[in-house]
């Protein structure tokens, strides 16, 4: 039997068309809807927590593909940084060379 060794080229993660990033919030919308699903089914019953957590769910995923279709993992990065930064700066004090 032949053994191939695996170089790692492209070590991005890719998860059912989410990359990067968006799987780990995929995740968490999952593990988010979980635990609300219990809280409503302890508190009102299983109609209305079905009722609230499954179209919560849908959406979350549809938000995070919707991300993913028009900016990617790289861009959504780049966005989210780019609203941390000044639009512009001013120089108070005059500069001398």
């Amino acid at each position: 039997m032949k053994s191939y060794t695996i170089q790692k080229i492209d070590t991005n993660l890719y998860i059912k068309g989410f990359s990067g990033q968006l799987v780990y919030l995929a995740l968490y919308g999952i593990l988010a809807t979980l635990i609300l699903f219990v809280i409503l089914y302890i508190a009102a019953g299983t109609f209305v927590s079905v009722a609230v957590c499954v179209p919560a769910f849908f959406a979350w995923l549809y938000r995070l593909n919707r991300i993913q279709k028009n900016y990617g993992h790289r861009g959504w990065h780049k966005k989210r940084i780019a609203r941390q930064l000044p639009e512009f700066i001013t120089i108070k004090q005059r500069i001398y060379q």
